[in-house]
């Protein structure tokens, strides 16, 4: 066998030992969820359209659930689209409250796009600003809302998208 041949043979076998598993496996959700990333998708996605559509129509619902603060009702976040130049990042707001004509929230992410934000900043935005919502039903021992969350697991391996659910005790139906 040439020279030749052996190199090719070794290019061969490490593209076949590269594809057989020699590379680490890809985050799952939940990892992925630990370390606060960003998951990009196209804003003329369908997925996201249809559930940032389903969240704003039930958001009366969420923002009088806020107003009325009741004990069940832990964690209440909303995400709000951020923009810098030609980016947008969304972002979990906590600690949200009513202020004049529009919302305060507390940025419960790390900006990883923009740069005229940062983690635990207060920010000030409009109703019409808010993309999600979600909160922790004590009673139900559950996550309500969270339609994008929801949106972005249809798109994970059936197993990694249960593991997600049963975590964070999230609903998607």
């Amino acid at each position: 066998m040439s020279a030749r041949a052996r190199r090719v043979g070794a290019v061969v076998l490490a593209l076949l030992l590269a594809a057989c598993g020699d590379r680490p496996a890809a985050p799952t959700p939940l990892e992925r969820a630990a370390r606060d990333e960003v998951v990009r998708v196209a804003a003329e996605d369908p997925a996201m359209r249809a559930a940032i559509a389903r969240a704003q129509g039930s958001l009366d619902g969420f923002l009088a659930l806020l107003d009325a603060a009741p004990p069940h009702v832990e964690h209440a976040a909303v995400k709000v689209g951020i923009r810098d130049g030609a980016d947008t990042e969304y972002f979990w707001l906590g600690e949200v409250r009513r202020d004049g004509e529009g919302f305060v929230g507390t940025l419960d992410n790390a900006p990883r796009l923009v740069r005229t934000v940062r983690a635990g900043q207060r920010y000030r935005f409009a109703r019409a600003d808010i993309v999600d919502w979600l909160y922790y039903d004590r009673r139900e021992n559950r996550m309500v809302g969270n339609f994008t969350g929801c949106a972005l697991l249809a798109r994970e391996p059936p197993a990694q998208a249960a593991e997600f659910r049963r975590a964070y005790r999230l609903r998607c139906d």
